[in-house]
């Protein structure tokens, strides 16, 4: 089993559009897990366009982690792989582990006794509850970046967290993975990533190369085209992380 942690403390960097075609990716390959753990919801909008919020409300991420349902029994599939579904109620549970901090380490032990081959997990664009409650989870935290000053401000936070995460016992974390989304070839761009690469305990990847495809067709709720260079992308991006 191999978790994975998609994040970044800003919204508009990727996440979901990286978590949605990822977890297609791996679904190619092995039984695959894809955790909505971002109370928006992009995730689980994508896969179940034609839903309505309220179909999920009865067995959900949030569900899970409180214990009202299992985890098999929140599931859906679509496109080969199982989603776990997020609900606005995810919001609660600052709340929730105001009251029982053990819950912080819930969502580790329940997908820790899955039978996934892969998961992804998605997240907000903050620090909250579900945020640390997805580190503590992972194996691998991966972070998109998008070519913006702020960039490095975010990647330092992350790693900031990541490192009061890896404090909570029996957590796998095992590396930081940087994935530059939209990145272009020129200068100011290509000395931004060289920055980047010169922060300690960071790999970069690969990056996605700058598509209208990807944001057309993620917003659409429509799969990539197979073959095109995007598709590729994400595809290659998934033989990385098997290694």
């Amino acid at each position: 089993m191999k978790i994975i942690t998609i994040t970044n403390i800003k919204g508009g960097t990727g996440k979901s559009t990286s978590a949605v075609h990822l977890s297609l990716a791996l679904g190619r390959r092995g039984k695959t897990l894809s955790v909505d753990m971002d109370q928006q919801g992009d995730l689980t909008e994508f896969f179940f366009p034609d839903e309505s919020p309220e179909s999920f409300d009865q067995a959900n991420a949030y569900t899970v982690l409180k214990a009202e349902t299992t985890l098999m029994e929140s599931v859906r599939s679509s496109h080969g792989i199982d989603i776990l579904p997020s609900v606005e109620d995810l919001s609660e549970l600052t709340f929730q582990i105001a009251k029982d901090f053990s819950l912080i380490q819930r969502l580790k032990r329940v997908l820790r006794a899955s039978h996934y081959d892969f998961i992804i997990i998605d997240t907000p664009g903050s620090i909250s509850p579900e945020t640390i409650s997805s580190y503590i989870a992972a194996d691998i935290i991966l972070v998109p970046i998008i070519p913006a000053k702020w960039a490095i401000r975010r990647v330092n936070q992350v790693l900031k967290k990541v490192l009061q995460a890896k404090e909570f016992e029996g957590t796998n974390i095992s590396k930081v993975l940087i994935l530059p989304m939209s990145w272009g070839k020129s200068q100011k761009q290509i000395e931004l990533l060289e920055t980047i690469r010169s922060i300690p305990g960071l790999e970069i990847l690969e990056p996605i190369p700058f598509s209208t495809s990807i944001k057309d067709r993620t917003e659409s709720n429509v799969l990539l085209q197979e073959g095109k260079p995007a598709w590729i992308a994400f595809d290659s991006l998934a033989e990385v992380l098997l290694k």
